[in-house]
């Protein structure tokens, strides 16, 4: 398994200089290091199941903890189960593990997953910032419902870009546009000083 401490620094809990300027300088969270000493002791007892898994980065929303990890394949629910038991001190109530993609499209599907995603499209903001429009079936809007916000959470956290969702009915029309207030204005801001700048 490979995390991104030294696996001396993490199990002893005494960081070496270099690991504790990555918690400094915010690349990870102080708490992280439990979830990875956890995830080592995991591999003490499961050497050739976790031998491939690679850590990330974990988040924590409304209580529930999100570690982002690669090539989890189908060890996803044993070591699930076993965070939890490992971390119910720390208030956890639930652990849910999310394959990692440098692609920022196949990341927002790993994450949505089992959520069915009709289209990713890409929104190009005229002061270079870059947002992604996610379109989903309207009869999603239940299980959307639940994991939006924590999408939207870790997505920042992971590409520094946000995420906003439109539902769409079955003939491919927009019924819903879940955008938020700010970001509509925002748009609204950047449509007049376009106009200002042609006249």
């Amino acid at each position: 398994m490979r995390i991104p401490l030294d696996k001396i620094c993490v199990k002893s809990g005494i960081l070496c200089d270099n690991c504790q300027m990555k918690i400094d300088r915010g690349l990870y969270e102080k708490w992280e290091v439990d979830i990875m000493k956890s995830l080592l002791e995991l591999e003490d007892k499961y050497k050739k199941e976790t031998k491939d898994l690679s850590y990330k980065k974990s988040i924590i929303f409304d209580s529930v903890l999100y570690v982002i990890m690669e090539n989890i394949k189908g060890r996803k629910y044993e070591v699930e189960r076993y965070l939890e038991k490992e971390l119910k001190d720390l208030g956890i109530k639930k652990v849910v593990l999310v394959e990692y993609a440098e692609n920022p499209k196949e990341l927002i599907y790993n994450i949505l997953n089992p959520v069915k995603i009709d289209n990713v499209s890409i929104y190009y903001s005229p002061d270079g910032s870059i947002y992604y429009i996610v379109e989903v079936p309207s009869y999603e809007k239940g299980r959307l419902k639940d994991k939006e916000d924590a999408v939207k959470r870790i997505f920042k956290v992971l590409t520094k870009k946000d995420i906003y969702f439109e539902l769409i009915d079955k003939k491919g029309s927009l019924i819903i546009r879940r955008e938020e207030e700010n970001f509509n204005q925002r748009l609204d801001t950047e449509k007049l000083s376009k106009l200002f700048k042609e006249l």
